[in-house]
């Protein structure tokens, strides 16, 4: 039995790297948008990404602020910081 590649480790768990956990695994309702460790990067602050991992300045951390919340979720009570 072979060991699975790195692009096949990434095929089976799209999220990873991205988002803090799963997508989905949050509470009902809520999404991205609605959480504290949203944070935006890049030219106008326009690249949203999960406070929660490692992110870069590039696409592959880009996250969609629509995605179902996951299960390390944490209500914003106000809007999320942007960098300066």
């Amino acid at each position: 039995m072979t060991q699975p590649t790195m692009d096949e480790l990434r095929a089976q768990l799209p999220w990873r790297g991205k988002y803090g956990a799963q997508p989905g695994t949050g509470p009902d309702g809520k999404t991205c948008h609605d959480c504290a460790f949203l944070r935006y990067t890049g030219s106008g602050n326009r690249y949203p990404k999960c406070g929660k991992t490692k992110y870069t300045h590039g696409d592959a951390t880009t996250i969609k602020t629509r995605s179902p919340a996951c299960r390390l979720f944490a209500a914003a009570d106000a809007p999320p910081e942007t960098p300066q």
